[in-house]
C-alpha cells in the first residue's frame, strides 16, 4: 500500500532509526513553526486517523497548534480524544499533561497526571522513562499547587527540566525574600564570603545590604515572624533530594523576629539587636538582578 505521506519523508532528510511515525510528527512540528500549518495538519490527521500511539501523538501536537491558535474549544476535542482512548500510560499522555503545565493550567495538568499514577505501583514507576516522566510531572505540579508529595511522587528520578526549575525559584526566593505565612526565608549571615567567588555570585557580596532588605520587609510586613535562615550546603541538599520541601529546611537556623531590643540580633552578628538591624534603616538599595540558569544549567549574561 502507497504512504500518502511518502514525499513528506523523502522530501526531509531524517535519521531512519527514528521511524517513520516520530520522523512524520518532527516533520509537522517543522511545518507548523516555518508558517506552513496546512502541510502541518494533513500530517497530524492522517495520523489520527491511522490511530494508535502516533495518531495519540498527532491529537496532542494538533491541540498545541490549535491552543496558539486561539481555537481552544477544537484543542479540547483534541485531547479529550486522546483521554478517552485507554492508553494511559503512553507518550501522549504524559506530552498531553506537560503542555497544560506549560500553559499553566495545573489544575488540568494534575488531573491527566493523576489519572495516569491513581493505579501506579512501584514497579510500574521503574518500568519505562515515559512512566517515570509521568510520576516527576505530577510531583511538580504538586510542588507548584503548594499539595502533599505521596510514595509514588517520591520514586521518580528528578528530571534536568525539574531541578532547573527548583533551582531557579529557590535562588529568587532567596534573593528577594519575602514574608509568607508568617515566616521568612534568608541566606544565613555566614554564607557572605567576598573570597569565594561562586558564593558572591548567587548570593551577593554585602551581608550588610541584604540584612537591610530582610529587615525592611519583617516591618513592613508588621507582626512577628520566624526567620529561617539557608546555607548553600542546606540548599544544594534540598536540591538534590526532591523528598525535602521548602518547609523542611536541612541547614540553617530559627530565630524569632523582632527579638528583644538588648538581645543578640537575627542576623547572627552576635551585636545587640538595637545597635545592629534593629537600628534605623538607611535608604533602600536595589538589590542586583540574580543569575539567569539556561535549561542547560549555565547563565545567560553577567
Amino acid at each position: 500500500m502507497d504512504d500518502p505521506l511518502a514525499d513528506e519523508l523523502r522530501n526531509h532528510w531524517m535519521d531512519t532509526k527514528l521511524g517513520r511515525a516520530f520522523a512524520l510528527l518532527i516533520i509537522a512540528n517543522e511545518h507548523a513553526s516555518m508558517g506552513r500549518p496546512e502541510r502541518a495538519v494533513a500530517i497530524w490527521q492522517q495520523l489520527i486517523s491511522e490511530g494508535g500511539t502516533a495518531g495519540d501523538n498527532a491529537r496532542v501536537d494538533h491541540a498545541d497548534f490549535l491552543f496558539e491558535a486561539g481555537r481552544e474549544s477544537e484543542a479540547r476535542s483534541e485531547l479529550d480524544a486522546v483521554m478517552t482512548n485507554g492508553r494511559i500510560y503512553n507518550s501522549a499522555w504524559c506530552f498531553a499533561a506537560e503542555m497544560l503545565e506549560r500553559r499553566g493550567e495545573l489544575d488540568e495538568a494534575l488531573f491527566w497526571y493523576e489519572i495516569a499514577a491513581g493505579e501506579m505501583t512501584a514497579d510500574d514507576v521503574t518500568s519505562t522513562y515515559r512512566v517515570r516522566d509521568l510520576v516527576s510531572g505530577r510531583r511538580r505540579v504538586k510542588w507548584k499547587l503548594g499539595l502533599p508529595l505521596d510514595g509514588i511522587d517520591l520514586l521518580g528520578e528528578q528530571g534536568d527540566d525539574e531541578a532547573l526549575d527548583r533551582e531557579a525559584d529557590l535562588h529568587e526566593l532567596l534573593r528577594l525574600p519575602k514574608v509568607c505565612a508568617g515566616r521568612i526565608e534568608a541566606w544565613d549571615l555566614s554564607e557572605f564570603d567576598d573570597s569565594v567567588r561562586w558564593r558572591t555570585y548567587f548570593i551577593g557580596g554585602s551581608a550588610d545590604r541584604y540584612c537591610r532588605m530582610v529587615e525592611a520587609e519583617l516591618r513592613a510586613h508588621g507582626a512577628r515572624a520566624t526567620i529561617a535562615t539557608w546555607t548553600y550546603n542546606g540548599l544544594l541538599d534540598c536540591l538534590r533530594d526532591v523528598r525535602i520541601k521548602h518547609d523542611d529546611l536541612p541547614d540553617g537556623r530559627r530565630v524569632q523576629w523582632p527579638p528583644p531590643r538588648n538581645q543578640p540580633c537575627w542576623c547572627g552578628s552576635g551585636v545587640k539587636y538595637k545597635k545592629c538591624c534593629g537600628g534605623p534603616l538607611p535608604a533602600a538599595e536595589p538589590m542586583p538582578a540574580g543569575p539567569q540558569l539556561n535549561r542547560y544549567g549555565g547563565a545567560h549574561g553577567g
